[in-house]
């Protein structure tokens, strides 16, 4: 089937560009013919003309999209599906004006984000149905971008390079092999297509925030190769501000480019090659000093000439895709990436003396660390019919290699101490050196080869069936180079996924699935002992509605599910970055999700999610809920285009608003004390006229002054009132 795409304004050429490869997370450039008589099928087509079997138009359709290749590696309606899956599209995050990752996910149900409140070092940090997400949920374009460094490093995204956010819930290792018990977040990446973008953005914002954006694309005259460059560059301050320095703000730099190019030699092959680089620099800590009494202090433990996180990464991917016939397709997609980082800040180590109950005691730490990682990924697609049912059969195989070696530094050869800080008149702006006492000098290597099947059946239009089936090896190597020590660790695990939809005419589409995951665990626990793998296995009920012919979805679902060696901080770790394996964490719940066209030109997101967490096994925290997972979360977003209304005067401009409620979290393990819930409120105000779109965002409108989490001893502060202005030509 062939569809017609028609750039007619911005907004539209936006969400359109975003449906020709983002339903798939792989190149499959839009067709710009028209539908063929009788006569013209029986001939082959000529470039640029690109049949695309099973799309249409309007596969995105402003905030709703209709199909995904994340849950199953094959191109399937959302609807038939077994699993719960949100998609947060190009069109969103435009006209939301996301910033950074984890504010994309805002209103995403069983998602939390910024736990660690604002955090402008680039990390990611997410819980996925009450699990920690950061990076074990970390995919890019169907592959496992989850390597994790073995202090600080893990693989960080930039927003505007990306298409679309498949956020993917509950147990996932059939299909990837690392995927956590919590679920997969899968950042789809722009990449060429056949109506290339051609686009420039200005912006400004509080905090002296300034960036410049551009994507910019082209298709040769025979349509056989495509080319796309995306790249920004950003300087801002930030909110984190030192106290008596004069109102000194922390700063953040980040510089990004990723070209590609795809080349179709024929109608049935493709070929993408893809490549970025993202430089990041930062000085923002964001750790506050907890008051004696437990109170927020409103001092930064560190110092505003000491912290840094800087870290540089690149990768380079390609994916290849072959249809032999319309009835078998091969499919190879492979991703190197790599980081290095280099890190150094202060932490606080308890108050001094009863003499000085304000002077809080610090130590300073340094690391330089390497990170890697390598994923191929090669798979072969049937479609076959044997009687009445109807197989989409996918058999695959793939290799993911991780490496990564931390040096940690702390203590100085010379005796030198980092000075303390009076929390009730602090001093900041002291000469500070880098520590030199190498503390850690280790590297990890893990690799994992796994083979997996999957049939989904059809059976009289109604029914489908999705089994899953994998296996895995995994050897992993340690060593410690301080103690001259090597420790080897060979492990397999079979994972499974069972799946049961049926269609009704009118578009409910009730569903029941089970599903595991396996999960090996980079790095060390205080012991330096390597932590054991992770598994997790769900169960999944809910039901999905989409009207025929409306542009909404709404979903429902509950979901029993439990995962054994999960990871915690450490609480005789002073440092609050040292991980201990707990025994076993159950979570059960209830998330709902509707996104919708309610009238034309008005469109809605609400979610609800309500999450029972606790570990379950014999711990000294049995009973009890993990630390910064709330029991609560809403939200709801409006967006209105009032060029709907039909009065000329009005055309181009939109007004959009949302607010987001996030329940109390627990302190510590033990459950002693609690966070408080807080609710925030977003807005956006756009107007667009030709080839120009000019959007304010807010976000925490009201500037409500809350704390995301407190633990170890430290206060978390929320992200403050953001104000942004962005002006977008399109050329």
């Amino acid at each position: 089937m062939t569809f017609l795409l028609s750039i007619d304004s911005y907004a539209q050429s936006k969400q359109e560009s975003s449906g020709q490869s983002a339903a798939s997370g792989n190149p499959q450039p839009a067709s710009v013919s028209e539908p063929k008589t009788e006569s013209e099928k029986a001939d082959p087509p000529v470039f640029p003309m690109v049949t695309v079997e099973g799309k249409a138009a309007d596969e995105i359709a402003g905030y709703v999209a209709k199909r995904s290749i994340t849950a199953t590696k094959t191109d399937t309606p959302i609807l038939e599906i077994p699993q719960s899956i949100s998609v947060v599209t190009r069109h969103e995050m435009d006209m939301r004006s996301v910033q950074n990752f984890t504010e994309a996910l805002r209103y995403v149900p069983g998602v939390t984000v910024d736990q660690f409140g604002f955090d402008g070092r680039g990390f990611e940090y997410v819980l996925m149905r009450g699990f920690n997400g950061n990076p074990n949920a970390n995919f890019r374009d169907g592959l496992s971008n989850a390597a994790q460094g073995l202090f600080f490093n893990s693989f960080i995204t930039e927003t505007y390079g990306l298409e679309r956010i498949d956020v993917l819930r509950g147990p996932s290792s059939v299909m990837f092999g690392r995927g956590d018990a919590g679920g997969i977040i899968n950042r789809v990446t722009k990449r060429p297509n056949a109506n290339p973008v051609r686009e420039i953005e200005f912006q400004y914002g509080n905090f002296d925030r300034k960036r410049i954006a551009a994507d910019v694309g082209a298709v040769s005259k025979d349509g056989t190769i495509m080319f796309r460059l995306v790249t920004t560059a950003l300087e801002t301050d930030t909110q984190v501000r030192y106290p008596n320095t004069g109102g000194e703000r922390a700063q953040n730099e980040r510089f990004y480019i990723a070209p590609s190019i795809t080349w179709r030699p024929t109608n049935a092959t493709s070929i993408t090659l893809m490549g970025d680089i993202l430089h990041n620099r930062s000085g923002s800590s964001p750790f506050y000093i907890a008051a004696p009494d437990g109170g927020f202090s409103n001092v930064l433990q560190s110092d505003p000439k000491f912290a840094r996180y800087n870290t540089n990464q690149s990768s380079f991917s390609y994916q290849i895709e072959h249809h032999f016939n319309e009835f078998l397709t091969a499919r190879q997609n492979f991703r190197y990436t790599q980081q290095t980082g280099r890190f150094q800040d202060l932490f606080s180590t308890g108050f001094n003396t009863v003499d000085q109950p304000a002077l809080a005691d610090r130590d300073a730490y340094a690391t330089n660390e390497r990170l890697s990682q390598i994923v191929l990924d090669t798979h072969l697609q049937a479609k076959l019919n044997t009687g009445p049912f109807n197989h989409t059969v996918l058999l695959g195989a793939d290799w993911n290699q991780t490496n990564a070696t931390l040096k940690y530094f702390q203590g100085y050869n010379n005796g030198f101490i980092p000075p303390s800080i009076d929390i009730l008149n602090p001093v900041y702006g002291v000469p500070i050196p880098r520590p030199d006492v190498l503390g850690i000098n280790a590297k990890q290597r893990i690799d994992q080869l796994g083979f997996y099947i999957q049939d989904q059946i059809r059976y009289n239009e109604n029914w489908i069936l999705t089994l899953s089936g994998r296996y895995d090896r995994i050897h992993s190597r340690d060593n410690d180079f301080l103690s001259v020590s090597t420790t080897k660790v060979k492990d397999s695990a079979f994972t499974g996924r069972a799946g049961l939809t049926y269609l009704f005419s009118n578009g409910i589409a009730p569903y029941f699935s089970y599903s595991q995951s396996f999960l090996p665990q980079a790095g060390f626990d205080s012991s330096d002992k390597p932590f054991d793998p992770t598994r997790g296995e769900q169960f999944e009920a809910g039901i999905k509605y989409q009207p025929v012919g409306g542009r909404s979805l709404y979903t429902v679902a509950f979901f029993d599910l439990s995962k054994t060696n999960v990871l915690s901080r450490d609480p005789a770790d002073e440092t609050g970055f040292r991980f201990m394996q707990l025994g076993k964490v159950r979570s059960r719940g209830v998330e709902l999700e509707a996104r919708a066209e309610l009238l034309r030109g008005l469109n809605m997101i609400g979610s609800f999610t309500y999450h029972d967490v606790e570990n379950v096994k014999d711990t000294d925290f049995k009973g009890k809920m993990p630390v910064q997972v709330p029991t609560t979360m809403t939200s709801g977003w409006l967006d209105y285009s009032f060029g709907a209304l039909g009065i000329d005067w009005l055309r181009g401009f939109g007004l959009g608003g949302g607010v987001r409620y996030i329940g109390r979290v627990f302190n510590e393990e033990q459950n002693i004390s609690s966070t408080p819930a807080f609710t925030l409120f977003d807005a956006t105000l756009r107007y667009e006229r030709g080839p120009m779109l000019f959007t304010v965002n807010a976000s925490n409108i009201f500037d409500n002054r809350y704390i995301a989490s407190t633990f170890f001893g430290r206060h978390y502060l929320g992200t403050e009132r953001t104000v942004i202005g962005t002006l977008a030509f399109r050329f």
